[in-house]
């Protein structure tokens, strides 16, 4: 029983390092518009495949800043796919009468189900007018340019 607690508690711990972790912000040059946006995107296969529509598509100007990470709602989600991942490996293996195998069905059926479809929040600011097409290393453009050389005679 207690190779049992400790097994839950590491994937627990596991769980629960993995949900700061995961943090990525984007931003641009451009000027927010509006108040943020908030939307939920899911993927499959470990984050590989895209199941959702890419956030944003309402921007006309794109995007001022973008931001994605594994909020309290999508660890939520993970824990329940864990639990309906346990308990449907559980009832897959339940005719073979042997504990051990259910266990090991069990564990399969919680990790590959939250491998197999997760989520995340995307939060957004759409950007208030066209980004200049100057690169993000050179200055803004200024006024005080050179004068146009004079015509040659």
């Amino acid at each position: 029983m207690q190779k049992r607690q400790w097994t839950v508690v590491a994937a627990l711990a596991v769980m629960a390092t993995q949900t700061a972790c995961y943090n990525t912000r984007i931003v641009t040059r451009a000027a927010p518009e509006s108040a943020p946006y908030s939307d939920r995107q899911w993927f499959t296969i470990g984050g590989l495949a895209n199941l959702s529509q890419p956030a944003g598509q309402q921007c006309q100007n794109g995007l001022s800043w973008a931001e994605s990470r594994l909020s309290g709602t999508d660890w939520l989600i993970n824990v329940g796919l864990s639990v309906a991942g346990g308990i449907a490996g559980s009832l897959a293996c339940a005719n073979t009468g042997d504990p051990v195998a259910q266990f090991s069905c069990a564990t399969a059926g919680a990790s590959l189900v939250p491998f197999l479809l997760s989520s995340r929040t995307v939060e957004y600011t759409c950007a208030a007018g066209p980004v200049s097409d100057r690169p993000a290393y050179m200055p803004p453009p200024t006024n005080n340019m050179a004068p146009a050389p004079a015509p040659v005679q």
